[in-house]
């Protein structure tokens, strides 16, 4: 099969998770373009390229997810505010840092990342405060604005927005409902994935005719992974984002130390 073909199909499928869930996508994405490419016939895409494609694909998903889940009423501005911003210049810098380390460590990286949101998903597994909602919510601006600066920081260097850790410390540590947590966090990753994109351009490691292919898939995916997610109850929600997470931890955690 075209390996352009491959890498759209890839995007469309996971896209739909994305949308559903609030993630940008890198969280399935990595591991998505390292394992099946190969399944086809096709040559292994090295990290580098691959972070390349998913900060490109990423900052669409998150344009349309972020505009369809706005109008479910589940994006709270205030956080878009104290998050996006922070984590979108501290994307930057960990995109540009990206470049002159080995691509062992960028898959070290985001295996620490997923495995501490793995974990976290566990900490507080409390139902939603249903009084609360995008227009009424309050949270810890100064808790907010340290977990933007980290959280943005290592999502650049491996690429993505970060929002597979992300979700789990809004949901944990700011106490945000996960309705409210997954409609925010693809607003905030737009922020950072802008910056990450640059950076990976910058620093030359984007392939666009890969990274086309996959914004074509991904635009359709997130619109129709986007709209399932708010006909879905937040505790299946929750649950669907821990699985993953885990799942994906265990799975970058094995080929890290290969």
């Amino acid at each position: 099969m075209n390996e352009l073909i491959v890498i759209g199909i890839i995007s469309f499928l996971v896209s739909v998770v994305s949308g559903i869930l609030g993630l940008g996508g890198a969280v399935i994405l990595i591991p998505a373009y390292l394992y099946i490419p190969p399944v086809f016939g096709m040559h292994s895409l090295d990290i580098k390229t691959i972070s390349g494609i998913t900060s490109i694909q990423v900052l669409a998903t998150a344009v349309i997810g972020a505009f369809v889940h706005n109008k479910s009423g589940n994006v709270n501005k205030k956080l878009l505010l104290y998050i996006g911003i922070p984590m979108m210049v501290s994307a930057l810098g960990g995109a540009l840092f990206s470049g002159l380390i080995a691509g062992r460590y960028i898959i070290m990286a985001f295996t620490v990342m997923a495995a501490v949101g793995a974990v976290l998903m566990f900490i507080n597994t409390g139902k939603d405060d249903v009084s609360v909602t995008a227009e009424n919510l309050s949270f810890n601006k100064a808790a907010a604005l340290a977990a933007a600066v980290i959280v943005g920081f290592f999502g650049g260097i491996v690429g993505a927005p970060g929002a597979f850790l992300l979700a789990p410390v809004m949901i944990t540590i700011l106490k945000i409902p996960v309705r409210i947590t997954i409609g925010s966090t693809l607003g905030i990753v737009l922020f950072t994935a802008l910056t990450a994109s640059i950076g990976k351009a910058l620093s030359g490691q984007v392939n666009y005719l890969f990274a086309l292919y996959a914004v074509a898939g991904s635009a359709a995916g997130v619109v129709i992974g986007s709209k399932i997610s708010s006909r879905l109850d937040a505790k299946v929600l929750r649950i669907s984002l821990a699985v993953i997470i885990i799942g994906i931890a265990i799975e970058m955690g094995i080929r890290a130390f290969q």
